[in-house]
């Protein structure tokens, strides 16, 4: 499917991953604005490496957007950040729902976290993965997501369809990774943080490293920690948990 003249989507019943698939079809020389659509993944991965569980009723697309600036040596995180951005508006614009974004890939609504975002490098372009639980039956998920996941509605709740998000979404996303820069989606992103003046952990490699204070966003949209010495600790790969005590 043609959608702006720019993207062109791809869609499937079911695939072991969308993001694999697109680097495979980024390898080969598909162009930028390339998008990938599967209904359900069997092989779906989140960060670090983790499964990401894909049940139909989520929405679970890729799109190959150019590297220009800053993300070039900054691990993929400012096209990781503007995604949940793109994410973040859609659910606005499409189901008059706020959600808000924990540092530095996950959308969350209501306390609990409705969609994951995986940017792999492919040269000088980048696969942005979204894996959203839009009617999604969290009770096809394993418990421990269960116990920290949601969906944006009931599967057999009144939503708009799974096209419409789609396409906005990509819309949303392209504008922010490739068209005219927006001067908003920074501040909106900091803004939208879940964690910025909350006590966190840092984890590293699957490892707790350290503790503090998640002090705020820089410009570059890593993190900066503050631990009870005083000692900083600025992230731009890894992730951080709120700390329960």
């Amino acid at each position: 499917m043609s959608m702006d003249g720019a993207i062109v989507l791809h869609e499937f019943e079911t695939l072991d991953s969308t993001n694999r698939l697109l680097l495979e079809m980024a390898a080969s020389g598909s162009p930028c604005g390339t998008a990938v659509l599967a209904r359900r993944q069997t092989g779906g991965r989140g960060r670090l490496g983790r499964s990401f569980s894909s049940p139909e009723g989520g929405i679970y697309v890729s799109i190959l957007v150019p590297l220009s600036g800053p993300e070039e040596n900054t691990s993929g995180i400012f096209v990781t950040a503007k995604a949940g951005v793109a994410v973040r508006r859609t659910v606005k614009e499409v189901c008059g729902k706020d959600c808000s974004i924990k540092w530095v890939n996950d959308i969350i609504y209501e306390g609990k976290k409705v969609c994951g975002i995986l940017a792999q490098g492919c040269g000088d372009k980048a696969v942005v993965g979204i894996g959203i639980n839009y009617r999604t039956d969290m009770t096809l998920l394993p418990p421990d997501v269960q116990a920290i996941a949601s969906s944006l509605y009931g599967p057999q709740e009144k939503a708009p369809s799974a096209r419409e998000f789609t396409e906005s979404l990509l819309d949303n996303v392209w504008a922010l990774c490739a068209g005219k820069e927006d001067e908003n989606w920074l501040a909106e992103y900091k803004s939208s943080s879940t964690i910025v003046g909350k006590k966190v952990k840092i984890i590293q490699a699957g490892s707790v490293t350290g503790t503090g204070i998640a002090t705020g966003i820089d410009g570059f949209c890593r993190l900066h920690v503050t631990d009870d010495g005083g000692r900083e600790t600025v992230l731009s790969t890894g992730e951080v948990t709120i700390r329960e005590d």
